[in-house]
């Protein structure tokens, strides 16, 4: 079993050297389809040995280029284990490497591989700790492929679809231990741009604008700053992209109050220039704690969030 990792990719130039370091090293093969980038992307992906650059003339949703991929993916024989990811997604390659040595047998064809997914908001300092769109959450980012699921094709232009074929799926894996960051929100002024976009998508394909804007509102500029979890670490912060606990006053995330240790990114991890900074190779930072205990699972209303 090969594991492919599927990234599409517009204009992630100030990310992309570290998510490809870290998929390059757990993953066999790297497919990128860039959707027409000028920032530099398709350069920085031919320095990366294990990736495939499927280079297009144009821009198209991520989910017509998530198909692409996937299609791209069958090409190579067997049931391989595809990886779903975004060029803004960063996971320990160590974490990933003993988690699918240790559960290989339990990774049969049709299997989902659901992960923890966290957001780091605005800062490499904090994370969300509650609203079901952002907070710690279970999400579905891996498949076995059995070389008959597919994904349902019959909505190409939608903006919301599963990265992973779900509805041809055998069963489904978690995996508490796997944590992976989204950094979108670590360049907000950029995301609340696509969100923009996003949200005027949806309202031309004829949702309601109510709808959209309840749905969109948790991710504005939040005045209450008990809303976010700050990250607390014994380094500064400069130093320490890390989360020691949850708040111990807060009854949020379920009534749930638990030590949980994130990351421990002990190098000059910094934002300048809309780009990430980091002295040394990505591969080299103990991003997660192999003792870290897995987040509590997110509540119901969670769980069906966008």
């Amino acid at each position: 079993m090969k594991i492919i990792g599927l990234v599409p990719v517009r204009n992630e130039a100030w990310v992309l050297p570290h998510s490809l370091a870290s998929l390059s090293g757990f993953c066999d093969i790297i497919i990128v389809s860039d959707q027409n980038s000028d920032d530099g992307s398709r350069e920085i992906c031919r320095h990366f040995p294990k990736v495939v650059l499927l280079e297009s003339a144009e821009s198209r949703i991520s989910t017509q280029v998530r198909w692409q991929l996937f299609d791209a993916a069958r090409g190579y024989d067997g049931c391989n284990l595809m990886w779903c990811t975004d060029a803004d997604e960063l996971v320990a390659p160590a974490a990933a490497r003993g988690f699918f040595a240790a559960r290989r047998d339990d990774l049969k064809p049709g299997t989902i591989v659901e992960c923890m997914f966290v957001h780091p908001w605005h800062s490499p300092s904090r994370y969300r700790e509650y609203h079901w769109g952002y907070a710690p959450q279970f999400k579905a980012l891996a498949f076995v492929d059995d070389r008959r699921m597919d994904y349902d094709r019959s909505r190409p232009n939608s903006i919301h679809e599963p990265r992973v074929p779900i509805d041809s799926a055998r069963g489904v894996l978690r995996a508490g231990e796997l944590h992976v960051l989204h950094l979108q929100w670590l360049l907000a002024g950029r995301t609340q741009m696509r969100q923009a976009w996003y949200r005027c998508r949806e309202l031309l394909d004829g949702r309601p604008a109510r709808a959209i804007n309840e749905d969109y509102a948790t991710t504005l500029p939040d005045p209450d700053p008990a809303v976010l979890g700050l990250l607390v670490a014994p380094h500064p912060l400069r130093r320490t992209l890390g989360l020691k606990r949850f708040d111990s006053t807060s009854q949020r995330f379920g009534g749930t109050r638990r030590h949980t240790r994130y990351l421990a990114w002990t190098a000059d991890v910094e934002i300048r220039d809309g780009a990430i900074h980091c002295p040394v190779p990505f591969t080299d930072l103990p991003l997660l704690s192999a003792a870290a205990p897995s987040v509590p699972p997110p509540m119901p209303d969670q769980a069906d969030a966008p």
